[in-house]
């Protein structure tokens, strides 16, 4: 099985060049070392090598301030690029996940969109409906539009939209629009702020459906600690999120069991930044209720 990195290209943008330039060739270096674990900077292309649906080339947003930068929106994580391989139908290895991985007739959310690859993947799998969303920052949401419209075939153009949405605030328009109607609800890489935690949990429960095959797909890197991803989980099922599934993944397909604390808290930092944490989640009984 190829390395998560092996699937991405780089490309710097000259002064010279403009996006709709490297949409339309797009040579460029392979990344082939797998600690690396995030992709892209503000003025490049990040290439998908999808083996469905071929090459997905993605623009960076470019941030305007302080706020916008450590979203760390602008950047394609190795979780986004696993998440983007489950909807698509690769890396997995039964029917039993082929269905729990599938997007294919579903509505879906995407919490942290970031450069969109999951939301895109997910819709050309063939999801009925998909949202994109982020933090209401504009220079992030063009972004994430610009990369739709780039990748997504005009007969597919109605089943994908974006939208501006900060994780907790469940009173505005798109909030209220939209309460428990997705029946999958992807989040990558979206767990390295404590803070956010509950805001990002509410947020998951107020948007996923009460279909009894809802779920919410999850995958976090290690690269901010190991502490960080198991406080999320924790968060999620004191607010009514249940833990169905949970293990851990490197990015070459290697699976291990999932555990919150390792050596001590003393984990290596190069070693657990091959590492990744896949869970499924369902809205728990008593929340079901």
């Amino acid at each position: 099985m190829r390395s998560l990195t092996e699937l991405i290209r780089e490309i710097p943008l000259t002064e010279e060049d403009t996006p709709e330039d490297i949409f339309a060739s797009a040579p460029g270096f392979l990344f082939t070392d797998d600690l690396r674990n995030q992709h892209g900077d503000p003025g490049s292309i990040i290439v998908y090598k999808s083996q469905r649906f071929g090459d997905i080339s993605l623009t960076t947003a470019d941030p305007n301030g302080e706020e916008e930068r450590t979203l760390f929106s602008h950047y394609l994580w190795n979780a986004g690029i696993l998440m983007a391989e489950r909807v698509s139908g690769q890396r997995l290895l039964n029917e039993q996940e082929e269905t729990q991985w599938s997007v294919e007739g579903h509505n879906v959310l995407e919490l942290g969109a970031g450069v969109g690859l999951v939301g895109i993947a997910s819709t050309l799998a063939g999801a009925s409906d998909v949202c994109l969303s982020d933090y209401p920052a504009e220079v992030v949401l063009d972004n994430i539009k610009r990369n739709v419209k780039e990748n997504i075939p005009e007969s597919l153009t109605p089943n994908a939209r974006v939208e501006g949405h900060a994780w907790g605030v469940l009173d505005d328009d798109f909030a209220k629009a939209h309460y428990r109607k997705f029946n999958r609800v992807l989040a990558a890489d979206c767990f390295w702020m404590p803070w956010q935690h509950e805001n990002l949990a509410l947020s998951m429960l107020h948007f996923l459906s009460d279909d009894l095959d809802a779920r919410v797909l999850a995958i976090g890197g290690f690269h901010t600690g190991r502490a960080k991803l198991a406080a999320f989980f924790d968060v999620a099922e004191e607010q009514g999120l249940e833990v169905e599934e949970i293990y851990e993944e490197d990015a070459e397909g290697t699976r291990r069991d999932w555990v919150k604390e390792k050596d001590g808290g003393r984990e290596n930092v190069t070693e657990r930044k091959k590492w990744l944490t896949i869970a499924i989640l369902r809205r728990g009984k008593q929340e079901a209720l």
